[in-house]
């Protein structure tokens, strides 16, 4: 008669004496299974002669074992013992790089072999049918337990690894800002290695703000290091990675606005973090548009002229001060013509372009600046000094 119900514990149903019947060809079938595990699955039958094909013997010497251990016993098919040495197995593929698939078919083909052995010395007793089919239930379902166990191992074994990684790349991050590319190369170089992340001959900071309702930090391009500082999130990318990625913006997941400094030599790297909050600075003071993605490699001229706020505030009030005898209101047209004639290098058409107006209002403008500002429209370093003036932002008309 056949079983239909056999329930968690198959082997439980199985005679206790069959162990005694099947315990003396367990040598035979553990060179059996090993020598089918060689020549089958390559990539573990490279191992077998190591550590590896040790510790793979005693778990399948433990396993069947303890097998013939739970016939006839209403009890779990693994102990801790057990359970640990299985997990074992499946956390060493992760360590190998290799996913658990390898490991599985090893397990299958076990059970196979397992089962063809023990089927050929059962029937040779005469085992009751019944019987039979209990043994071979109980012999798939005993190695589900062990493949689980495997899983778990190896499942645990990739948390833990991503964790530590993740940590690492935060620790390399925060060396690099730190400039110690420059002062500890040593620990920068450990640390890469440790992390898995090439150090790029280029690189630039960037910044962000966090997600308030919880400081989560986005996920992000895996080339990408990141590291959360205060409420800010502080990333480094390679510049080649930056040069050839148009969408600049989704490096940094859904983090937004996103402030990136120059591209520089990792040792320079705190260099590119103070040029990235320069132009963070700049979009709050209103000078550069507020973009998703604000590069500070396009707009050096700007960084230039604002490198120095003391000495910018020196030179806006020395070149710009002829234009306080205007009144207010026409100050600021007298302004925005004089910014647009140095914009198109004194070209009256092009300026009367931009400002929508006539040419000949144009000169009247001109001249009428001239008047204010004397020589300094004739003179090429008075024109620049002008043009660096106007291009640190709207005058306040003070």
């Amino acid at each position: 008669m056949l079983l239909t119900n056999l329930g968690d514990r198959p082997w439980s149903q199985i005679d206790p004496q069959t162990a005694d019947v099947l315990r003396p060809t367990l040598p035979g079938l553990i060179d059996q299974i090993l020598e089918a595990i060689a020549h089958q699955l390559p990539a573990l039958g490279r191992d077998l002669a190591g550590p590896y094909g040790a510790a793979l013997r005693q778990g399948i010497e433990g396993a069947l074992g303890h097998f013939l251990t739970l016939l006839g016993a209403d009890v779990p098919a693994m102990d801790e013992q057990l359970t640990n040495l299985y997990r074992s197995f499946g956390a060493r593929e992760d360590r190998h790089g290799r996913t658990m698939e390898t490991l599985l078919a090893a397990y299958r083909r076990g059970a196979r072999e397992s089962w063809a052995h023990f089927a050929q010395t059962v029937v040779s007793v005469e085992l009751p049918t019944p019987q039979v089919i209990r043994l071979a239930e109980a012999i798939f379902a005993y190695i589900d337990e062990l493949s689980a166990a495997s899983a778990l191992g190896f499942a645990h074994a990739q948390v833990a690894r991503v964790g530590h990684r993740d940590v690492v790349r935060q620790r390399l991050a925060a060396a690099l800002l730190q400039g110690e590319a420059l002062t500890a190369p040593a620990r920068v170089e450990d640390l890469a290695a440790e992390a898995g992340w090439t150090v790029p001959d280029e690189l630039a900071a960037a910044i962000s703000p966090l997600d308030r309702t919880g400081a989560r930090v986005p996920l992000v391009h895996p080339d990408v290091l990141v590291t959360a500082v205060d409420e800010e999130l502080h990333a480094l990318i390679p510049g080649d990675l930056l040069r050839r990625h148009t969408g600049r913006s989704t490096l940094l997941g859904a983090a937004a606005p996103v402030f990136v400094g120059t591209i520089r030599p990792p040792a320079q790297a705190p260099t590119s973090l103070g040029h990235a909050r320069a132009v963070r600075q700049l979009v709050a003071e209103q000078i550069l548009a507020p973009d998703p993605t604000v590069m500070a490699d396009d707009h050096l001229a700007i960084l230039v002229v604002h490198a120095d706020r003391g000495l910018l505030t020196d030179l806006r009030a020395r070149v710009l001060a002829p234009l306080d005898a205007i009144t207010d209101a026409r100050r600021e047209v007298m302004v925005q013509t004089l910014q647009a004639w140095l914009t198109h290098w004194g070209d009256r058409t092009a300026t009367a372009r931009e400002l929508v107006v006539h040419p000949q209002t144009v000169s009247y403008r001109i001249t009428e600046l001239r008047r204010v500002l004397g020589s300094a429209l004739d003179d090429p370093a008075g024109r620049f000094a002008l043009a660096l003036a106007l291009s640190a932002g709207p005058t306040d008309g003070g």
